[in-house]
C-alpha cells in the first residue's frame, strides 16, 4: 500500500478518514440518544441515508462514466501520457 500511491494521496486519504473518525465521534453519541427515543428507526435510517448517498457518488466516478479501470500503475501512467502526447499535438 505504501508504494502505490503517491504521499500526498496517502496523506489526503489519512486526513480524510481522521476527519470521519472525529464527526463520528461527535455525531453517534447525539443520534443514539435520538435512536433510544424513536425505538431505533432514526438511527438506522440515518445509517442507510448515508449509505444511499455515498452509493449515489459512485455514478460520477470515470470508470462508470465509460472508462475502463486499470490494471497496475504502469498502464495507467502509459493512459496518461498518451493523453498528454495527444493534446499537445492539437
Amino acid at each position: 500500500m505504501i508504494e502505490l500511491f503517491p504521499t500526498c494521496v496517502r496523506n489526503s486519504a489519512l486526513s480524510m478518514v481522521r476527519q470521519a473518525v472525529v464527526l463520528g465521534g461527535v455525531f453517534s453519541p447525539m443520534l443514539a440518544a435520538a435512536g433510544r427515543a424513536n425505538g431505533g428507526f432514526l438511527s438506522y435510517g440515518v445509517f442507510g441515508v448515508v449509505v444511499g448517498v455515498s452509493g449515489l457518488f459512485a455514478f460520477c466516478l470515470p470508470e462508470t462514466r465509460g472508462r475502463g479501470i486499470c490494471d497496475t500503475m504502469d498502464e495507467q501512467e502509459y493512459k496518461e501520457t498518451a493523453a498528454c502526447n495527444s493534446v499537445g499535438r492539437v
